[in-house]
């Protein structure tokens, strides 16, 4: 049941968290999930967000640690990466955590992705990098690499991660390194969304608004913004205007071939998608410029398909995942 592209090369597994509506639902308990996930063939290499899936995280106990063990050996599958949250605010309501107890966070959620048999964890860049010397010898002692996700509204050129890279540099350990998250270099916004945005009611001179804003330069955040206060001016409706402003926040408009920097890191990727065609093709990130860069740069770590289209879409994701997969795995075949 393996879905690798070829004996030595990238392979495609997926996170549960293209699944979040399945889940949310209560569709399937975790062990039903992932029974699902094998039936389909879409592992052996999964992805699971820690506090999405864990009821115990981030300090899971031996007990549950082997249940998880006993799930994943039961259903064929391989622990791959654990998703780990790096936000200060913990309570609503309450301060944000300090640095000393910001450290102490990760490593609690380290030592429980570790006692489970992940291979490696995703981290955010809510992580001062200036705090990354106090983690990393950490990962190294437990034997479990770390990668910060390059997220939407981020790609390679953000400030941020040119700094995250200053410290990789200074640092010079293989326990640290990136997660391509797709989002950051879209082309277009995805139709499904903008679909979205009008069974909901949008007009069309919003979305067309919306597809102008989308690529000129800035900040996500401003060009929201920007939206934000047109759209006001010209008439539509707040909850239109939350719908169109989606786009903003979960993809944005940067260079898919700027992924070639970060390929020497790379440990991990996040095939973010949000629909597929009946082309065969993702409908708004050139899959077909990215993954040959990773491909031929000699990447063999795991892509897991990440479909966000839950997010404005009912659908279980089982079948966009599906065709996801084929459309990788195609393309680092060379076809």
């Amino acid at each position: 049941m393996t879905t690798t592209a070829t004996s030595t090369g990238p392979q495609t597994g997926v996170t549960l968290y293209s699944f979040t509506n399945a889940w949310l639902n209560r569709k399937f308990e975790l062990d039903g999930l992932l029974k699902e996930v094998a039936r389909r063939g879409m592992g052996p290499n999964i992805e699971i967000i820690g506090f999405q899936n864990f009821r115990e995280f981030p300090d899971v106990s031996d007990e549950f640690a082997e249940q998880f063990k006993v799930m994943m050996a039961e259903a064929g599958l391989n622990a791959t990466s654990c998703a780990i949250n790096s936000d200060r605010f913990l309570r609503p309501g309450a301060q944000p955590i300090d640095d000393a107890t910001l450290v102490e966070y990760h490593k609690r959620q380290l030592r429980s992705a570790k006692k489970m048999g992940f291979s490696l964890v995703r981290y955010q860049f809510a992580l001062p990098v200036e705090l990354l010397p106090e983690i990393a010898p950490y990962a190294e002692e437990l034997d479990i690499r770390m990668g910060v996700e390059v997220h939407a509204p981020m790609w390679a050129g953000h400030p941020a991660v040119q700094a995250y890279g200053e410290m990789y540099d200074k640092l010079n350990t293989p326990y640290l390194g990136w997660i391509p998250d797709f989002g950051g270099t879209a082309s277009r916004i995805p139709e499904s969304m903008l679909n979205a945005a009008r069974a909901k009611g949008a007009k069309e001179s919003l979305l067309d608004k919306l597809k102008e804003v989308w690529v000129e330069p800035g900040m996500s955040h401003e060009k929201a913004g920007r939206l934000r206060e047109w759209a006001l001016k010209e008439g539509h409706e707040p909850d239109h205007i939350q719908a169109a402003s989606l786009a903003f926040f979960i993809l944005s408009n940067h260079d898919p071939k700027s992924w070639a920097a970060l390929v020497d890191r790379t440990i991990h990727i996040h095939g973010k998608f949000y629909g597929m065609g009946d082309d065969g093709r993702e409908e708004a990130i050139d899959y077909e410029t990215i993954l040959p860069l990773f491909r031929d740069g000699g990447f063999t770590g795991t892509l897991v398909s990440e479909w966000e289209g839950h997010a404005y879409l009912p659908d279980d994701g089982f079948e966009q995942v599906e065709k996801h997969q084929a459309m990788c795995r195609r393309i680092f075949a060379g076809h």
